[in-house]
């Protein structure tokens, strides 16, 4: 994906002489402040010139002056979420980009040291380029809001346990029970942001484990069961009967592998592709969504309980929320 970043007067004549590229998605600020006193400004026209053109009426804006000017960091740029997804979809169809404010210096340059960081960690960049004076407070907004969407962008499949058992375990950590008021288990979004608020809040109290090592170091020392979030990128099925009831790994520890089984027997999926990878059984009293056989999973991310289980030298997961599991 390439990422410009042009001023009105540049992109205009890029219009006026038909040399508008191809495939290119166009993100377009315009200053109110001008509007305000000039009836007649507006933003370029890209109207039969291209068809997928974010707009936004942003104030360039630096961090000190936003109180002065009635904004706080959270009230300032409120449509940033939104110019998250917009990118998100003109990547995902193999889209440039053109990043186009008043003087292509501030807002655009941000935007677009955001977008190459985010992407190709090369916002570097756009702010050693002397040309540039990228606005700090728009490159951060949109920098975390597209941190934030990845997390929705990715997990096309995913695992997550019901709310009265979320509720359990949130009562017995005495973690805040806001962190349930909006989790819906059939809405992905809400699984995402309740995953990230139980481990943030988990990590802030020192009860959130993550690497293999601190994984099993706690389990040993502690004798009891863990906490913990990481992500699996090698997997193996495990079968209980003809269908694949859970997924495992091997965790290394010195020159040790311990295996770690996580099984599951229900999971939602966002997607509106119809060729997924789940067989659905149903009996007299539930349906039940069962790991399918015909494409496997090759990685997710796993938060939930861990146990050693000493007979047979092998970690059970029993997990709470699972993302971004990849085919």
């Amino acid at each position: 994906m390439k990422v410009s970043v042009y001023s009105r007067e540049a992109l205009e004549n890029i219009i006026r002489n038909k040399e508008f590229p191809p495939n290119t998605a166009v993100i377009s600020f315009c200053d109110p402040a001008i509007k305000r006193i000039d009836e007649d400004y507006s933003h370029v026209d890209y109207s039969g010139i291209c068809d997928t053109v974010f707009y936004s009426e942003l104030d360039d804006l630096d961090l000190d002056v936003l109180r002065r000017k009635g904004y706080t960091y959270d009230t300032y740029f409120p449509e940033v979420f939104d110019i998250a997804a917009f990118i998100y979809r003109a990547y995902d169809r193999g889209m440039d980009i053109i990043c186009q404010c008043e003087y292509g210096q501030s807002r655009s340059a941000a935007t677009a040291a955001a977008i190459l960081e985010h992407f190709y960690n090369n916002g570097i960049s756009i702010f050693t380029n002397y040309d540039y004076y990228p606005n700090q407070v728009v490159y951060h907004k949109i920098f975390d809001a597209l941190d934030k969407y990845k997390r929705y962008h990715d997990n096309r499949y995913y695992y997550s346990a019901d709310t009265d058992i979320i509720k359990k375990q949130i009562e017995q950590l005495q973690l805040p029970d806001a962190l349930l008021a909006y989790y819906q288990p059939e809405n992905s979004h809400s699984v995402v942001d309740l995953k990230a608020g139980i481990e943030k809040n988990l990590s802030e109290k020192n009860m959130l484990h993550h690497t293999q090592e601190e994984i099993i170091n706690a389990l040993q020392i502690t004798k009891r069961s863990v906490y913990a979030s990481f992500d699996v990128h090698s997997l193996f099925y495990l079968y209980y009967g003809w269908n694949p009831d859970g997924v495992g790994t091997n965790f290394r520890y010195g020159c040790e592998k311990i295996p770690v089984y996580i099984y599951f027997n229900r999971y939602y999926f966002n997607t509106t592709d119809h060729k997924l990878p789940i067989n659905r059984r149903k009996s007299e009293n539930n349906t039940t969504f069962r790991l399918g056989s015909k494409e496997h999973f090759k990685s997710l991310s796993f938060f939930g309980k861990l146990s050693w289980d000493s007979k047979r030298k092998m970690i059970d997961a029993v997990p709470l929320v699972i993302t971004n599991m990849q085919p």
